[in-house]
This record gives C-alpha cells, structure tokens and sequence, in this order.
C-alpha cells in the first residue's frame, strides 16, 4: 500500500505558526515581567542581603564585610558593612569599586585601599554610599545610583 506523501505548504505553515507562537510568549513574559515597576524607583533596584542578624554575625566572625556582584546590573561590586553590636542598625552598603579597581579590605587595620593607594574607612566614607533598611529583622539594600551621593573623602592620598 502507498504512503501517501504530505503537503510541503502544510509544514511550512506549522512551521510559522510555530515561530509566531514562540515569538509571542516571549513578548509576554517581557511584558509580564516589566508590569507594575512604574515610577522611577524600579524593584530591580533593591536588593535584599537577608536576615540581618545571621549577616552581622557572619561579617563579626569572618572580621569582613559581605562583597556581593550587583544582582540588577551585575555591573559593579558591593559591599555591605555592618559596624557595632546590633543587627537592627549600623548598617552600610557603598560601591566595593573605584574606576576599574576593587577596594581591598585590610583586617589589620579595619579598612579599605585602593589600587592607588588611597584608604578608606570600614563605613566606606569617600566610596558612593547606598541606603540600607532593615525591616522585620531583613537587610536591604538600595542600589538606585541616584540614591544617594558620592562623598569623596577618603583617608588618605
């Protein structure tokens, strides 16, 4: 018995349906994704470390503060530094980076330097600073650039 053969034009056009489809839901899911981020503060901008009490124990025992890669952009290190005896407060977060070069932290000295030998101290006065909250016991980060400004002071030259 004969197979009977199968339009060409048939698989053309499932082929397209298909591409169509695909297209489809991948605009979907951008749009899904971009919905409700009106405003200029966009929720790609926080980044939240976690719970604040674990995160200062693990900087007070490792006697160093949390680098992280920049979880919105991955353009740019953080640190996020926490300084005194409660978890509910002391808390900062600043760019780990100055030009093309991280920031080092020393633990002998309690602080950071820079490839150019500048110094800066363990709250990170002179690198640009960002926000941080802690709100029922989590830690957050504000990474908006805009969010604060650069004070360029740094300990020494």
């Amino acid at each position: 018995m004969p197979v009977a053969r199968s339009d060409p034009r048939r698989a053309t056009v499932i082929g397209i349906a298909g591409v169509i489809v695909g297209v489809a839901m991948i605009v979907l899911v951008l749009v899904a994704n971009n919905a409700g981020s009106g405003g200029s503060h966009s929720s790609r901008s926080t980044f939240e470390v976690g719970p604040a009490d674990a995160s200062a124990k693990a900087i007070e025992r490792d006697d160093t503060p949390l680098l992280f890669q920049d979880p919105a952009t991955f353009s740019r290190p953080v640190f996020v530094q926490h300084l005194g005896t409660d978890p509910s407060t002391g808390w900062f977060a600043f760019d780990a980076a100055v030009g093309s070069c991280v920031v080092t932290w020393h633990k002998e000295t309690h602080d950071f330097a820079g490839c150019d030998g500048r110094r800066y101290p363990a709250d990170g006065t002179g690198l640009h600073q960002y926000p941080v909250t802690v709100r029922d016991g989590n830690l957050t980060v504000d990474l908006d650039v805009d969010a604060t400004t650069t004070s360029m002071t740094p300990l020494s030259s």
